[in-house]
């Protein structure tokens, strides 16, 4: 049982009792705090298999029929700008369509389609690409304070980013050993005054728990069992662990959690709250690398519970773009409905220039 609902229980039997001071307050906030973090993080561990299961076989194929979907309008494109008769502007914003469109699709292995790519731009594939690196790689470079020098050293704008991805957890590294240091020297003036409170407890339990007080070879296995338990928690640094055992060898009961001094509570609650600060941050980078991997906006708070809906969501919208890709692919054959679309796509180009907007939304 979680210690939350451990605690919970002993207070439900403490009866009439007298209001709780502040740290009591904050210990049991704490307590559930911690717990509810780590239900989530279970959550996510048996909800992620789940996702890529059912991702892998029920939303990879649409994906799949949508860039090749994706091939057959740009080898519309294509022909159409060979056999339609359009003006000087439209026919260049046509190869500019093209370039971006086929341009996506061979960074993502249609390599087939360079031929194509290079009919419609005036460097070709590579010259381009190569262009467009060198422009990333100094925006990527200034972004993240990489000296000209080493940004022309690199080979790519992967190289660069991996630089200085490398440089910010440095950083970052440099400041959680400051923070473990400062951490260190404040935990050192208080073992001065009060024994810590992870070891003050282990060392109760494993005087209770030793396997030389067992009564016969069943207990034995019983003690053996539990003091198990217990390194485990001591070792993980889990103040929960020992007091769930604390509760079920029945060193604390309803008594003994009124019991406990604002002082001992304090030393506590320093405890628990360092330990949802790593629970939070374990939660986050689940998160984090969740949206990386599917390309899910990283600022739209994820719970695991949601992802079955979420998934839905994605193949209700990825076959509502394929029905409409479809329709548009038949009614691009007629010229007078190309000309039409061709004048919408410089339309809205037009408009994205004067307003451009972040698109926030899946990859889907």
């Amino acid at each position: 049982m979680a210690a939350a609902s451990v605690l919970q229980q002993l207070q439900a039997q403490s009866g009439l009792r007298a209001p709780a001071s502040p740290a009591r307050k904050r210990f049991d906030k704490l307590v559930s705090e911690l717990e509810r973090q780590r239900g989530e993080l279970r959550a996510w561990a048996e909800a992620l298999p789940r996702w890529q299961q059912r991702h892998q076989s029920q939303l990879a194929p649409l994906l799949a029929q949508r860039i090749e979907l994706d091939v057959a309008l740009v080898e519309l494109l294509d022909h159409a700008h060979a056999s339609i008769k359009l003006a000087k502007g439209d026919r260049a914003f046509l190869s500019e369509l093209l370039c971006q469109l086929a341009g996506g699709l061979i960074a993502e292995g249609r390599e087939d389609l360079k031929p194509l790519y290079d009919r419609h731009s005036w460097q070709g594939y590579d010259a381009d690409v190569s262009e467009s690196d060198a422009m990333l790689k100094q925006v990527l470079g200034a972004a993240f304070g990489l000296s000209p020098e080493d940004v022309d050293a690199m080979g790519s704008p992967d190289a660069v980013f991996a630089q200085a991805q490398a440089r910010m957890h440095q950083q970052q590294a440099h400041a959680r050993q400051r923070k473990a240091r400062r951490q260190q020297r404040e935990a050192a003036k208080q073992q001065a005054d009060e024994p810590p409170p992870l070891r003050e407890l282990y060392r109760k339990l494993a005087a209770s728990l030793h396997p030389d007080r067992a009564r016969d070879a069943a207990d034995g296995q019983r003690r053996t069992v539990l003091m198990q338990r217990l390194n485990a928690s001591y070792k993980a640094g889990d103040l929960i662990g020992l007091i769930e055992l604390q509760v079920e060898i029945g060193l604390l009961d309803a008594a003994g959690v009124d019991a406990l001094t604002d002082a001992r509570l304090q030393q506590y609650n320093r405890e628990l709250s360092r330990q949802c600060e790593e629970v939070a941050r374990e939660l986050a980078q689940v998160e984090q690398s969740f949206c990386a991997d599917y390309g899910l906006d990283p600022a739209r708070r994820l719970k695991p519970q949601q992802l079955d809906k979420l998934l839905a969501r994605c193949k209700r919208e990825v076959e509502a773009d394929l029905a409409i890709m479809r329709a548009d692919l038949r009614g691009l054959q007629q010229p007078q409905a190309f000309k039409r679309w061709l004048k919408q796509q410089r339309q809205l180009g037009d408009e994205d220039a004067r307003f451009p907007q972040d698109d926030a939304g899946y990859w889907y």
